[in-house]
Parts: structure tokens; C-alpha cells; sequence
């Protein structure tokens, strides 16, 4: 089961944000994927083998702050996987994420030519990882931010976001 699900627009987290918006990135990508995971989780736990794939998002770890819902979406989604993980471990239902790096894909609105992943990297090195028993698929270009600075996770948010927001000027 693969739940591939986004809305990735901006917002201001210092200022009012717009409550429809905000509701529509939250129903899509966290809470349409896991009622659509829960509307299934039974039929899967009945087969041998089964596997709920989540399409998350390298935002997860390392935030951007024009997209702060997006990402905070994808950080739950993230939490959300790690716990049903667990709790299906003595089942035939694997759980798997995927978290992807920034894609040319136009998501947010903005192709990212130059400095985004292309599309067909992205799937040759996702499906490859696919193959694997990992529980994280995390392709090179992404490992950066899945692998944050920890305690110094705030000084490196704010160096990534500093950095992007002069590639998002451009």
C-alpha cells in the first residue's frame, strides 16, 4: 500500500496563518494518509506479507520555514510510521518511508532547475533502495537532512533555511 499524498504551499509561521489552507495540507498529507492506512490495516494484517510504504519528506527533519505546515505534516507522518512500525512488528506487515530530497517535481511551486534532485534520479535510486528490507528509503542527495545536526539541530535549521531562502529569491 503506498501512500503518496501532498500539498505543499507557503505560509508565514510568524504571522496569522490561513486557517483553510492550513486544514487542507493537514486532512491531505497526514490525516488522509492515515485514515486510508487505517481503512485497510486489517485486510493487511491478514496476508503474509504485506507492506504500507509512506511518502514523507526530507522537510521532516530539517524544516523549511517558508513551507513550516508542510514540514510539520511530514514530521508527524514520520512519527506516525515509526509507531505503527512497532506495533505491527510481530505481523507480516512491513512499514516503510520513503524520504525524498528536494525533486524537480514542481511541488510548492517551484521546479528547483539546478539545485533539485531530478525526477529520474530520484526513482532509479528510490526503487533501487525499494529492494532492500530498509525501513527508511533515503537516497544520497537526502541524507544530509534525515541526518540532522541533533543537538545542534537549531543552528543547522536556520543555516539550511538561510541558504534556501536565497535559492527561493532567485
Amino acid at each position: 500500500m503506498l501512500n503518496n499524498a501532498g500539498i505543499m504551499l507557503p505560509d508565514d509561521a510568524a504571522s496569522p496563518l490561513d486557517e483553510a489552507t492550513t486544514t487542507a495540507q493537514m486532512t491531505t498529507n497526514l490525516l488522509g494518509t492515515i485514515r486510508t492506512t487505517s481503512a485497510f490495516i486489517e485486510h493487511l494484517k491478514r496476508q503474509p506479507d504485506a507492506t504500507i510504504l509512506y511518502n514523507t519528506s526530507a522537510l521532516a527533519f530539517t524544516p523549511l520555514a517558508p513551507f513550516a505546515v508542510y514540514s510539520a505534516t511530514k514530521a508527524a507522518l514520520h512519527s506516525y510510521a515509526l509507531s505503527q512500525r512497532f506495533l505491527l512488528r510481530d505481523t507480516g506487515v512491513k512499514v516503510q518511508e520513503i524520504v525524498p530530497p528536494w525533486v524537480a517535481t514542481g511541488l510548492g511551486g517551484v521546479d528547483g532547475e539546478g539545485q533539485a534532485m531530478p525526477l529520474e534520479d530520484f526513482i532509479a535510486q528510490a526503487v533501487e533502495a525499494l529492494a532492500t528490507d530498509s525501513e527508511e528509503i533515503v537516497v544520497e542527495q537526502a541524507r544530509t537532512y534525515r541526518d540532522n545536526a541533533g543537538p545542534g539541530e537549531h543552528a543547522y535549521v536556520t543555516e539550511s533555511n538561510t541558504s534556501m531562502a536565497a535559492l527561493l529569491q532567485e
